[in-house]
């Protein structure tokens, strides 16, 4: 754990930063990962070697190699941002402004996912992937423009990012000699999309320099996560090559969809259930619990609008019984359970890219249905929202008093 100075924890304070123990926590964990993009690594060349190519190793394989990339390219993005922070801001080493800490959570939140599943896949030879890909980046920083340490943090990602995609590459046969008409195509769709985003990488660190000015800067940003992004894609491609149909190719038919349920029912009608928004595997014990009973009914007595809340919560269970979301788990695979408020949620993980209640979620996004009063009787908004984070097992538990100040 980072040590934290008096002087530091001052200047932190003034400036509004935070401790970064957790970041550093998931960047000390980061081993396995850049071991395992070595392993596969060595394994590509080993295949290339054997006469292998991307379309003829296992699809066992072709899902370790996917999982193993994305893990390497989110690990060291938020192992890159975290270090650009320090050095931009060594007197307050150990602390991250909360806008950096949200940006690298969301990093290194999905990394641990992508790495259990390389080693599953590793494991079985009959593996296949469970979410949806390709998958993309974490959404990036809404702060417009981003801090200059961030800008530093992208483009030292983006050169490594680079390089290995570069090297990954080298898996690939000449596409001009493939008979395969299919294979060629996704082949020349791969070259293409390395093309551009090496020139836009290029082209990112001409006009960024030594230390561009603010105009420079905000011409510079968009060119390198565009590149980020790019070789993020061009990783899965490469290890999975039939995914490229999936963004070239519009589908003859629109997939079939499940019937839309019925309208559900609403507080004080007859039928209407309080703990809808409770995780199914904890009701029975928070229904025994009379303070839980108090804290579910005075919730809904609450909020202001209940059939909005309502029809939140039937997308959510509409995208889980189409298999979009799943429960969240632990490196175990064990249930990570629910939040530690009031109603009592399920934590979900997305498997295919949804929209619910508003908001756009990707691939391997943690999310739980924050719905809350606390703090209502003391001139708080009733709150509801899908609330995108990383979420781990803790002691803390509440009732979501709205006779108190909210505090998450």
């Amino acid at each position: 754990m980072t040590q934290h100075s008096v002087w530091g924890k001052l200047l932190s304070r003034l400036s509004g930063e935070i401790p970064a123990d957790t970041l550093e926590a998931y960047r000390r964990a980061s081993r396995p990962v850049y071991e395992l993009l070595d392993q596969i690594e060595t394994r590509r060349l080993e295949c290339k070697a054997e006469g292998l190519t991307p379309w003829t190793v296992l699809p066992a394989m072709q899902a370790e190699m996917l999982c193993a990339w994305n893990a390497f390219v989110l690990q060291h993005l938020g192992d890159r941002f975290l270090q650009a922070d320090y050095e931009a801001n060594p007197a307050t080493v150990g602390f991250v402004p909360p806008i950096t800490a949200d940006q690298i959570l969301a990093f290194y939140g999905q990394v641990a996912g992508w790495v259990g599943m390389a080693q599953e896949a590793h494991s079985n030879p009959n593996y296949r992937l469970s979410v949806a890909v390709p998958a993309d980046l974490p959404p990036w920083s809404e702060v417009e423009p981003c801090p200059n340490a961030h800008l530093h943090a992208m483009l030292e990602a983006m050169r490594a990012v680079r390089e290995h995609a570069q090297a990954a590459m080298v898996f690939l046969p000449d596409v001009s000699k493939l008979t395969d008409p299919k294979q060629q195509s996704q082949g020349y769709y791969m070259q293409q999309l390395l093309a551009a985003s090496v020139s836009k990488a290029g082209y990112a660190e001409d006009l960024h320099g030594v230390n561009p000015t603010q105009e420079v800067h905000e011409r510079v940003e968009p060119f390198i996560k565009e590149a980020i992004e790019g070789f993020y894609r061009l990783g899965q491609f490469i290890a999975m090559p039939q995914l490229v149909d999936l963004v070239t190719q519009k589908p003859a038919v629109s997939p079939p969809s499940l019937p839309q349920t019925k309208r559900p029912y609403l507080p004080g009608q007859v039928g209407f259930d309080p703990w809808i928004l409770t995780d199914p595997s904890s009701r029975d014990r928070f229904k025994a619990d009379p303070k839980a009973r108090l804290a579910i009914q005075e919730l809904w007595k609450l909020d202001p609008n209940p059939e909005k809340t309502v029809m939140i919560q039937q997308e959510i269970d509409e995208a889980f019984a189409r298999g979009d979301l799943k429960y969240t788990t632990d490196n175990h695979g064990a249930r990570l359970g629910h939040f530690f408020c009031c109603p009592w949620g399920p934590v979900y993980t997305v498997t295919r890219p949804v929209t619910l209640g508003g908001m756009r979620l990707s691939t391997m996004q943690q999310f739980v249905y924050d719905v809350t009063a606390e703090g209502v009787n003391l001139g708080a908004t009733f709150q509801r929202h899908i609330k995108v984070g990383v979420f781990n097992p803790t002691t803390e538990f509440e009732y979501g008093d709205p006779n108190e100040p909210p505090d998450h």
